[in-house]
């Protein structure tokens, strides 16, 4: 269950994204038009995504074939021992789960275009030290893989970026009661706690953390736009600038959301 004290730890947890498609293009082989960063082709997409299930099957196959090989040893050995052995049916690899949809590979390959560029302007670099493998073991996320290292690298430019715009100005309360809904719809305030009982429990750190992903969600949006983000609309997503865990999964708490202005129907473009 969520309490509201994990909201700080939130800063470094929070996630992101964009949405649109450009006017008077709609090649349906393009994902998201980046204006001066390109484009990023559905085949780079898919490209991602193959990367993942390729690593896991060569993963779960090398696991079925050690599972086979211990299990015939054992039949021999009993063979051996004289008993009577049936062999059991041969082990199977299942088929691989991709922990992650090709929109959150899309949502990988634009969030890291939008930290690196706020990154630059904020002096912000990821640390020597980023526990690659140990991060994407946790996420179970397939090591190595382009996902892994979006994701973790966004992971922490979100965090760092967010830490460098904390300052003492109180949070939108709009953005608080926002905050509160989220987390009282998923157990993450006391019963019976209402919104006035609880924005008077929260502390400095909290409120703190509530406004500078705020910022950062202004900076993203002016990012886009600098950019022209538009995304194919059957990508669509939000971008999450604040979120915690919870047991069943992330939580959005605060998102950058773009309006119709990132959903356009392609046929609507001129």
């Amino acid at each position: 269950m969520l309490r509201a004290r994990r909201v700080a730890s939130a800063v470094v947890a929070a996630s992101l994204a964009v949405g649109g498609l450009s006017a008077c293009r709609s090649e349906s082989s393009v994902a998201a038009y980046m204006g001066s960063a390109g484009e990023i082709t559905e085949q780079e997409v898919d490209k991602v995504w193959t990367e993942a299930y390729d690593t896991l099957t060569d993963q779960a196959q090398a696991a079925a074939a050690e599972a086979e090989k211990a299990q015939r040893e054992t039949e021999k050995k009993r063979e051996e021992a004289g008993e009577e052995v049936t062999p059991a049916p041969t082990v199977t690899a299942e088929r691989a789960q991709v922990p992650f949809t090709r929109t959150q590979a899309l949502q990988a390959l634009v969030g890291h275009e939008i930290y690196g560029r706020l990154a630059a302007k904020h002096s912000v670099s990821l640390p020597a030290d980023v526990p690659y493998a140990q991060f994407a073991a946790e996420k179970k996320l397939p090591a190595d893989s382009t996902y892994a290292k979006l994701y973790i690298e966004n992971y922490y430019l979100r965090g760092l970026l967010t830490q460098s715009l904390v300052s003492t100005a109180a949070p939108a309360e709009a953005d608080m009661r926002f905050v509160y809904d989220q987390l009282a719809a998923n157990g993450g305030v006391e019963p019976g706690q209402d919104y006035a009982a609880w924005r008077s429990a929260q502390g400095e750190q909290n409120l703190q953390a509530v406004a500078a992903a705020a910022r950062l969600r202004e900076e993203v949006r002016a990012t886009s736009d600098e950019l022209r983000i538009r995304l194919n609309p059957k990508y669509a997503f939000d971008l999450t600038v604040l979120g915690v865990e919870a047991e069943t999964g992330g939580l959005d708490l605060l998102t950058a959301d773009f309006d119709d202005r990132w959903a356009v129907p392609v046929d609507d473009l001129s």
